[in-house]
């Protein structure tokens, strides 16, 4: 028997989903191992080759495909535990880094303190050289500046080297020139040359991505390299895939070269799942809500595509790689509850992650968390946690909520726990907003998505919150992104800045850079192990208004000469760009394009899903027992029916309030709700007319 399968890294639990010829899912889940994230993801392919009655070699060895979301690169850049990193940039520029070009996430706020650079002032190193707009030199390199640093940066100990200099997205040979005689001095660094990581104007933004590709580049490495040595002493024969943060995947080599394109890579494949879902259910727009265990990330699918955004913030940092738009908030099974100087509740943004986690856990963890509230609330079954595998404790869970909120607000135990939940909810529907209202997208238009182990418990209260009336939980809701990633194609995304206006450009130099870029993005696509016959190249431009500062980016036509009649297209799909994003265009503007974009997309086989019709069923049978659950809108504990997951067959349909419970999540079907289970196993919940 084939198998493909995927493990995607979260901060509370390692999930894995495994697929069979048969288009079966199969779901498993083990607790993450912060310090070292393959002990996770080994004992979860462990669990599912025992499952399949295989020893691990027998089991990695009849993979079809091996495809991991790791959260290696993001939790190095959140936690700030990455390499010793030096930088090397043009005399005369050394606080570009720490000027952020008087960036701000929120221009009102006065107080607002930028994070602290990844490269501290000291270790950011001026040699002179010059290369004008134009891309010709007019100062020569000097080497004795560099080797005079290389020698720097040896006795300091620097373990990755960020080369940025200006212009050398234009002209490359003094970045690498310089990579050449600090390899001399420090032969097993981890250097990124800004000409190769991100080949575009703006110097903050390429510098500051450059940086933080070295900054994690090192800890990835070693994590993707032993990890790889590893699966392949097991037994694993095939390509050993990472996604990215633009939804697609790469082979674990080019994720090293490209460490700063993993920073959303559990979270895109998410995304991508979700864009799958909505050609599965013929439901083009969506909402992805999914709840792990320190974070809540939302994507908006609008008529069956996510939205990409050509560079990103990540802690603070900003990062200039193609990445899906999503939006991330600390509001986890794991984010703790805590009252502020003024006694009012909050929940999160901290998080009591894996280790220790949350009080029932009993692994340390002594402040009350999501999870305890659910726990107490009667949402989660202390007998039932992960299929009776984990233990928890909900007398401690009781004991420290009376401790740290009910206490000290006066209220009892269930109401503290009550108004824990409804924190949170809110929480997550703001962040839900973000993505939909925002945007300018009405969110009673959309059916919810929830994935992640928690967010099911949640779900319809965040739907009512935002005016959503539909709630999709599917089968595989708890491993969502692991999911998604067996959907993922590769996908490499190559940028090269081009300034030119239409009307006024120089079409055959268009098309012979065009030319250029698709050669280099189809070269690197095919060393992914890619057939020449499945691959794709989609262009984009980056494009606006003479005079404007921010662009907008666009698809153009693809697989042919760009000619006259192709410009006024492209000028027409930016006025429409521009009019949707900004409420305005203004055709009789010149536009002028700022970057060329090429998508190599190396197409990869998706398993398909095997869909059961639809029959009545008396949900009765699949009662496995009642317990008290708290309702607000029922002001206190209801008697609850409890269904198994696995006897609900498709067609069935359960009127809340009712608990659906599986190995590995949790469902509430809340009081006003009523649900179903489609062909695909999905459950299906809506509000009650």
């Amino acid at each position: 028997m084939k198998f493909r399968i995927g493990v995607d890294t979260g901060g509370t639990f390692t999930d894995c989903v495994v697929i069979t010829e048969d288009g079966k899912v199969h779901t498993f889940k083990e607790l993450s191992t912060p310090r070292d994230p393959s002990i996770g993801l080994y004992n979860v392919i462990k669990k599912a080759a025992a499952y399949f009655n295989k020893s691990l070699e027998e089991f990695l060895g009849e993979l079809d495909a091996f495809t991991h979301g790791t959260t290696v690169a993001t939790n190095t850049l959140l936690t700030g535990t990455g390499a010793k990193t030096g930088l090397i940039l043009t005399r005369g520029f050394r606080d570009t880094l720490e000027m952020r070009r008087a960036h701000k996430t929120n221009i009102w706020d006065l107080r607002q303190t930028p994070p602290p650079p990844l490269v501290p002032r000291r270790l950011r190193r001026g040699v002179a050289e010059r290369i004008d707009y134009r891309g010709e030199i007019i100062e020569p390199l000097s080497e004795d500046d560099v080797r005079r640093e290389g020698e720097f940066f040896r006795r300091e100990g620097i373990e990755a080297v960020a080369v940025c200099t200006l212009f050398s997205f234009l002209h490359d040979s003094h970045e690498r020139r310089i990579r050449e005689i600090i390899r001399e001095y420090l032969p097993g660094a981890f250097i990124s040359i800004s000409s190769e990581v991100i080949p575009q104007i703006r110097e903050y933004e390429r510098m500051s991505t450059t940086v933080a590709n070295a900054y994690v580049g090192p800890k990835l490495t070693v994590y993707l390299s032993n990890l790889q040595s590893r699966l392949k002493d097991d037994g694993l024969t095939r390509a050993f895939y990472v996604t990215a943060s633009n939804g697609g995947v790469m082979t674990a080599e080019t994720a090293i070269r490209h460490a700063s394109a993993t920073l959303l890579s559990g979270p895109a494949a998410g995304a991508v799942g979700a864009v799958f879902f909505a050609e599965l259910l013929g439901e083009p727009n969506l909402i992805l809500m999914d709840m792990g265990g320190t974070s809540f990330d939302v994507t908006l699918i609008n008529q069956g595509e996510v939205t990409l955004s050509t560079e990103g913030e990540i802690a603070g940092y900003r990062i200039a790689k193609p990445m899906i738009d999503i939006n991330t908030v600390g509001a986890g099974g794991g984010s703790i509850a805590w009252l502020d100087r003024g006694g009012m509740l909050r929940v999160g943004p901290a998080s009591a992650g894996a280790d220790p986690g949350p009080v029932c856990y009993s692994l340390g963890g002594m402040k009350p968390t999501v999870t305890d509230a659910n726990l107490l609330l009667g949402y989660l079954n202390k007998d039932y946690f992960l299929g009776g595998e984990m233990k928890v404790d909900c007398d401690l869970a009781r004991e420290v909520t009376e401790k740290e909120i009910a206490g000290p607000l006066g209220m009892e135990v269930p109401e503290a726990a009550a108004g824990i939940f409804r924190v949170i909810n809110q929480n997550m529907a703001d962040a839900a907003k973000v993505v939909s209202v925002q945007r300018g997208h009405d969110p009673r238009e959309y059916s919810l998505v929830s994935a992640g182990g928690a967010c099911s418990i949640h779900a319809c209260k965040i739907a009512e919150e935002i005016g959503s009336q539909r709630v999709i939980v599917p089968a595989a809701a708890s491993v969502f992104c692991a999911l998604g990633m067996l959907e993922s194609d590769i996908r490499l995304d190559t940028v090269q800045t081009y300034n030119a206006f239409i009307p006024g450009i120089d079409l055959d130099d268009f098309n012979r850079v065009i030319t250029e870029v698709e050669k280099r993005a189809l070269a690197e696509l095919l060393q992914e192990g890619v057939e020449e016959g499945k691959t794709t190249l989609v262009r984009h431009l980056d494009v606006r208004y003479v005079g404007q500062h921010h662009e907008v980016t666009i698809e153009i036509p693809s697989g042919c000469v760009i000619a006259d009649e192709h410009l006024e297209e492209i000028a027409r799909l930016f006025h429409a760009a521009h009019e949707r994003l900004y409420t305005y265009s203004t055709p009789e503007t010149p536009i002028e394009i700022m970057n060329l974009r090429v998508t190599a997309i190396g197409a990869v086989e998706k398993p398909g899903l095997r869909e059961e019709p639809e029959e009545p069923m008396d949900p009765a049978d699949a009662i496995k027992d009642t317990r008290p659950l708290y309702f607000e809108e029922e002001r206190g504990f209801v008697e609850t029916p409890v269904y198994d997951r696995n006897k609900l067959k498709p067609g069935c349909r359960i009127s809340g309030p009712a608990v659906i419970e599986e190995r590995i999540t949790t469902v509430i079907i809340h009081p006003n709700w009523n649900g179903r289970i489609d062909g695909f196993g999905n459950i299906i919940m809506e509000v009650k007319q």
